[in-house]
């Protein structure tokens, strides 16, 4: 079935950028945030590596993960030209679709603290014009039409088909585009290790000094549950007050997060599609329910409460399934699951249990490290043993005469939690056409 998409040639490409330029112009963007990019396969220019480049915006994929997993249902398609258009009015903010796009398509505005992306030049195409990018191109690089694509159209360096159905065509390169021909026969020896020092630090789309409120927020998530779980089971009292400051707080941290905070109700639009509406709507469904145990002393609301609290923790853990591990490992030990469970069988007190979670959890964390240092990645020994032993401490005291009262118990576990939380989030990154061409 033919569709409207961008057609790009590698082999012709400068990197000239006036199709970002072009779109610039037309869209009135912000200096800051460019719809489009070009990214270059040979960014420090050395003499001895291939040189090419890649112009990409928005390639209004078929099943647009920004528009299928978006919380606020921000994303619709125009069914005449196939654009996946981005309504600002809309938008809260949380810059979930940044992480939900292999593309790097939106583009989070700091000015407006919102997201906003190329829309296909809608207004154009429909005119039967070409968009403004392929417009400005000066040497037919990029190009527009009415394609039926195949899955051999979208192989090429740089560019990861996820199985969304992007509509664009890429020509690869040619063979002798591959590595220049370079004529000093005294080149000196490239030397992989220095070209990775050398070139410029991508750019970070989870990085830990943005994401220290989610760290927190999670870690309150499974002490919540884990606390209201304990208090059915007849382990540990809960009172009104103290529930209700720490829910307070959970919910300020979240909302720290997003840039619109007066569309916050918006996060619950789309149950359907999005993990990130899942996890708000069950968080906010345990707080509620929980509330209503403690003011009527109904147990069938702290059951009904407790599932909202179970599908909030499965729901975390599900938001982050964009994110690729740098250990490569799929099962973390910082898992907010893992974590609510810890929590859980140290409130109920039972040491079979809690023999079994630690040797899990610390299992997980060791091999994460061991694979961390395989790989020669930053792996912070001294950190890894204090995390350890935040584990270890209180299980070898468990039991004896320097048994040590519930609450600091909880206090070092939680320091551990909180150090392999944030860890999680600095091993995890996504994927993005600039981070995809250092790989080549």
């Amino acid at each position: 079935m033919k569709k409207n998409s961008f057609i790009f040639n590698t082999n012709r490409c400068v990197g000239c950028n006036a199709c970002v330029a072009g779109c610039s112009i037309e869209n009135g963007t912000d200096f800051r945030v460019n719809w489009r990019e070009v990214n270059t396969g040979n960014k420090i220019k050395h003499p001895g590596l291939p040189v090419f480049h890649f112009s990409l915006a928005c390639n209004h994929c078929e099943d647009a993960p920004c528009m299928k997993n978006c919380p606020a249902l921000a994303y619709t398609r125009d069914e005449k030209t196939g654009a996946i258009i981005h309504h600002a009015e809309a938008c809260i903010g949380c810059t979930y679709c940044t992480w939900a796009c292999p593309y790097d398509a939106p583009k989070f505005n700091p000015a407006t603290k919102i997201v906003e992306k190329c829309n296909f030049c809608v207004d154009r195409i429909s005119d039967g014009k070409r968009p403004a990018c392929v417009e400005a191109c000066p040497v037919g690089a990029l190009d527009f039409g009415l394609l039926d694509l195949k899955e051999e159209d979208r192989v090429t360096p740089g560019f990861v088909d996820m199985g969304i159905k992007p509509s664009i065509q890429l020509i690869p390169l040619r063979e002798e585009n591959k590595a220049p021909k370079v004529e000093n026969t005294d080149q000196v020896e490239i030397d992989e290790k220095k070209i990775e020092e050398w070139l410029p630090k991508p750019k970070d789309k989870v990085a830990l000094d943005k994401e220290w409120t989610l760290v927190l927020f999670t870690i309150a998530v499974a002490g919540l549950v884990a606390w209201q779980a304990a208090h059915l089971m007849g382990a540990i009292d809960m009172q009104l007050i103290p529930f209700g400051i720490v829910s307070v707080l959970a919910i300020a941290l979240t909302s720290l997060h997003i840039g619109k905070k007066m569309r916050m109700w918006r996060f619950i639009l789309n149950l359907k599609g999005s993990w990130l509406s899942r996890e708000i709507f069950s968080f906010s469904g345990f707080l509620g329910l929980t509330g209503f145990q403690l003011v009527t002393g109904n147990i069938w609301f702290g059951i009904l409460a407790l599932i909202f609290g179970i599908c909030s923790l499965i729901s975390v853990d599900m938001v982050y399934k964009f994110l690729t591990r740098k250990d490569g490992l799929p099962v973390h030990s910082g898992m907010v699951s893992l974590t609510g469970i810890l929590f859980f069988v140290w409130l109920i007190e039972v040491p079979i249990v809690i023999e079994l979670i630690i040797l899990i959890k610390g299992s997980l964390y060791i091999g994460r490290k061991i694979s961390l240092r395989l790989i020669r990645l930053k792996h912070f020994p001294a950190l890894s043993l204090l995390r350890t032993l935040c584990l270890l401490i209180p299980y070898f005291l468990l039991g004896t005469q320097w048994e040590l009262s519930l609450a600091i118990s909880l206090a070092i576990i939680l320091a551990g939690e909180l150090i392999d939380r944030a860890e999680f989030y600095y091993e995890s990154d996504v994927i993005t056409p600039e981070k995809e061409l250092r790989n080549i």
